[in-house]
């Protein structure tokens, strides 16, 4: 089950549509999330966002990797620290595009939710890869995500917000690390949990 790519969307948009939520951070936040999938250990990722520059760190400390999304030039890549590198992602790059868009998902509320001690909307999500339920803020953050797509399904929940200004060297990667890039595909592998 490819539980990253199918997650990441769900931690930073939740997409224009019918209702038109708003569908990134209108301001700096940084949220806790849990991830909980059928047949794996629930997982916190952490999730920095810099509302005016569109920038997502998006941390697995589980895993000891993170990554930093561009949303507005499409582009991504993973910061491996303990291999010293960073691994160009043109998966990832594709899945920013995607979260820009919002994959044509289409919104109808459902009433209102309460996670991690604030107010938010709760939405029915379809587009053409699944269909979920998203609660999210006023001012596009989403606390909860439950959905099912072809690789499976997955539930994220907020533990933590906190807005706040993310500093800038939060989203930049680290100064001398080594680059790779991989091939297309190969970074599935390299992320799923052993």
């Amino acid at each position: 089950m490819k539980i990253l790519p199918f997650v990441l969307p769900a931690l930073l948009a939740a997409g224009p549509a019918l209702a038109t939520p708003v569908f990134l951070p209108t301001r700096d936040v940084a949220i806790t999330y849990e991830l909980d999938a059928p047949g794996r250990t629930a997982q916190n990722y952490l999730l920095n966002y810099d509302a005016a520059q569109e920038l997502a760190r998006v941390e697995n400390p589980a895993q000891g990797i993170y990554i930093l999304a561009n949303l507005p030039s499409g582009q991504a890549q993973v910061v491996v620290p303990a291999l010293h590198a960073i691994v160009q992602a043109p998966d990832f790059s594709a899945l920013t595009q995607e979260i820009s868009t919002a994959g044509g998902a289409q919104f109808t509320p459902l009433g209102s939710g309460h996670y991690a001690g604030m107010a938010c909307q709760k939405y029915l999500v379809l587009n053409a890869h699944g269909s979920g339920t998203a609660c999210i803020t006023p001012d596009g953050v989403v606390l909860h995500f439950a959905g099912r797509d072809a690789h499976g399904s997955a539930e994220v929940t907020a533990l933590s917000v906190a807005y706040a200004p993310q500093p800038a060297q939060d989203f930049a990667p680290p100064a001398g690390f080594s680059d790779l890039t991989l091939p297309p595909g190969a970074l599935q592998a390299l992320l799923q949990p052993q």
